[in-house]
């Protein structure tokens, strides 16, 4: 880590400054509503994401000086509930060997399988500095590994270079080619999916 950078880890998006958070969300090439500060604190104040529920939060920033420079929603988990990324496998392959998969550190938004931005950072060295303090982190909690889940390009490509492994999944989007209402949208299927549909 660079002398005039100081990584925090928060046990709460509270503790962070909604602003910087969202404007460092505004920066991004992908930004999601379901990243804003707003929506990461109410999972938490509606008890939706708690250690109760399996998620501790444990937030990064990235400070120069008083300065936001990159930031991300960690949450360390001992179940895989809520993530939308089936890794039952990797868990039980963990427990065949005699390893433990949890704790695991897990980027995400909870309960929320739509792509964007989760590496927040003002620019690619600083998400590089940010992806190298997650795994610095993580080492020193004894956590299993970290998990970035339905990141970003960029994010994606921060990991990969600084030695992550990629998980290759599928995902399938529907988007709207301004149907009128829902008739219209089955009027554009085939007969034998119009009808599997409306059963």
């Amino acid at each position: 880590m660079k002398n005039d950078l100081v990584l925090h880890i928060h046990t709460s998006p509270d503790e962070i400054d909604a602003a910087a958070w969202n404007d460092l969300l505004a920066q991004q090439s992908a930004p999601s509503p379901f990243m804003r500060h707003e929506y990461l604190a109410a999972l938490h104040a509606s008890g939706s994401a708690t250690p109760e529920s399996g998620w501790t939060a444990a937030f990064v920033t990235l400070k120069r000086g008083r300065t936001l420079v990159a930031a991300c929603p960690v949450y360390v988990k001992d179940h895989s509930y809520g993530e939308y990324v089936f890794d039952w496998a990797w868990a039980n392959a963990y427990e065949q060997n005699g390893l433990a998969y949890y704790p695991k550190a897990v980027v995400a938004v909870p309960f929320t399988p739509v792509p964007g931005a989760r590496l927040l950072a003002r620019d690619a060295e600083s998400r590089t500095l940010l992806v190298h303090g997650l795994i610095q982190w993580c080492k020193e909690a004894e956590l299993s590994s970290l998990h970035l889940l339905f990141g970003a390009d960029e994010d994606v490509k921060a990991c990969e270079d600084a030695g992550l492994m990629l998980r290759h999944t599928v995902q399938f989007h529907w988007t709207n080619a301004a149907y009128s209402d829902f008739d219209a949208f089955l009027a554009s299927l085939s007969h034998d999916k119009r009808k599997k549909i409306r059963q």
